[in-house]
């Protein structure tokens, strides 16, 4: 029997994803009293939404938090491409290509369906110009096994630059067999994902430096 924890090519990954998405989907229909408490202990704090993309069916997913940390802090790990891996959601690979100032390329890699396959990318990740307070950070893909992926963070300060405002958004047509409301229901969770990842990475820094 082949190992199993392996890269897929294309066409076999659309079969594997679609299936895992389709168990995940219906599972998530039918949550435990436990789980439904420990959700919503998580997402306290935590706003989430779909963002309709114009030409396409799957929406974006958006998800708003504040943390008790001014923003360099903040953009201090959104921009630490490398280490992604350590708290993003389910990366199990993060590593800088290239890099001039705060552009670089990053390959990464997400283990998916409990480690068994594993989605790859190769993004351009970079902070964009912007008026007023507020910093943006952008991640496109350039290659990779999906068909598109858009992410971005969006950090303002608030309270006099004593907390920072995280609005992230991320955008993913892996262009599978599945309804269009599957995928825009798993990017909206992948944003409140990523937020409470982010939020705990901020949280360890501070805890760091006491």
């Amino acid at each position: 029997m082949q190992n199993t924890s392996q890269t897929l090519r294309p066409a076999t990954l659309q079969i594997t994803l679609a299936a895992a998405l389709a168990l995940a989907s219906t599972l998530g229909l039918m949550p435990s009293h436990a789980s439904a408490v420990e959700a919503h202990v998580e997402n306290a704090g935590i706003f989430t939404a779909q963002i309709p993309v114009e030409g396409s069916k799957i929406a974006t997913g958006q998800a708003v938090i504040v943390v008790d940390r001014p923003i360099d802090e903040v953009l201090r790990i959104v921009l630490d491409y490398a280490n992604y891996v350590r708290f993003m959601p389910n990366f199990t690979k993060s590593k800088v290509i290239a890099q001039r100032g705060n552009r670089a390329m990053v390959y990464m890699e997400v283990s998916v369906a409990k480690g068994m396959y594993t989605l790859y990318g190769q993004l351009n990740l970079d902070e964009r110009p912007q008026d007023g307070l507020s910093r943006v950070v952008e991640g496109r893909l350039m290659d990779g096994n999906i068909d598109a992926f858009d992410a971005s963070f969006k950090l303002t300060p608030t309270d006099d630059g004593a907390r920072t405002e995280i609005d992230f958004r991320i955008y993913v047509d892996p262009d599978l067999p599945l309804p269009s409301s599957v995928f825009s229901r798993e990017n909206e969770r992948a944003a409140g994902r990523t937020v409470r990842a982010l939020r705990a990475r901020v949280a360890e820094g501070r805890a760091d430096s006491i």
